[in-house]
């Protein structure tokens, strides 16, 4: 069995998702999940906190969002 995933950066990834996914909503809001993950870790940062996972979580989640719009955007159109 594999290795579970931190509790914080399982956050990141659902952040990242959910906030890129009011893009479907309103598509320029698709970058909000990348924008807060950046951020979330230059806050982090000033506080000694900075973690360069968090921001690949986050970025993931996002990215997983962007999959998700561009699939339903290309089944829209065909």
């Amino acid at each position: 069995m594999g290795r579970m995933i931190a509790k914080d950066k399982q956050q990141h990834f659902i952040a990242g998702l959910l906030l890129s996914l009011l893009g479907l909503a309103y598509l320029p809001l698709i970058s909000l999940g990348f924008i807060y993950g950046i951020g979330k870790e230059i806050s982090d940062y000033f506080k000694g906190k900075f973690d360069v996972m968090d921001i690949l979580y986050t970025f993931t989640g996002a990215g997983v969002a962007l999959a998700i719009l561009i699939i339903v955007e290309l089944t829209r159109l065909g």
